[in-house]
């Protein structure tokens, strides 16, 4: 992870998929063009939390499309998630300043300070937009994913509920 990869966590925590959803129709068409860009595999869980409740989740591309996953239930979830109440910039913003003072102690070292301090005066400059993942994250993962609630799985299609995910979904 770079610091542009934990400010998008971050981003996505406070704001949720504020970014992404435009207009139904343009979110669909780009959905659609990714999904059919991507080849089949489970190599990933099909979902993961990325706020600490678990009540906002990223649907993974890869094995929803293994699973055969319906794509009119996804652009569902996802305009449903789109249809929530959002975090405020100032929350975003204070989230981003917790990251990098804790950089400034010394806690995350593993992230260089003068990376994480041009890329906060970067921030500052653009009003602290949405961004995509690194290069580097993006490689290493390939992430391709979609925002939902986690109340939206218990809508899930079935033929996406493997046994695996049927005790994630129940137990998380």
């Amino acid at each position: 992870m770079e610091p542009r990869d934990v400010y998008k966590l971050l981003y996505q925590d406070v704001m949720r998929p504020e970014h992404i959803i435009g207009s139904e129709a343009a979110f669909r068409e780009r959905l659609l063009a990714e999904f059919a860009s991507l080849e089949a595999h489970q190599g990933k869980r099909l979902y993961e939390p990325i706020l600490p409740d678990g009540s906002f989740v990223r649907i993974n591309l890869w094995p929803f499309k293994f699973q055969q996953g319906d794509l009119d239930w996804l652009v569902a979830a996802c305009l449903a998630a789109g249809q929530q109440q959002w975090g405020k910039l100032e929350e975003l913003q204070q989230a981003w300043e917790t990251f990098l003072g804790l950089c400034q102690e010394g806690r995350w070292p593993e992230f260089d300070l003068a990376d994480v301090s041009s890329f906060s005066a970067w921030l500052e400059a653009q009003a602290y937009p949405a961004v995509h993942h690194s290069q580097a994250y993006q490689s290493r993962y390939q992430p391709s994913y979609r925002l939902i609630s986690k109340t939206a799985l218990g809508t899930l299609p079935p033929n996406c509920l493997t046994h695996n995910h049927k005790h994630d979904i129940l137990t998380e």
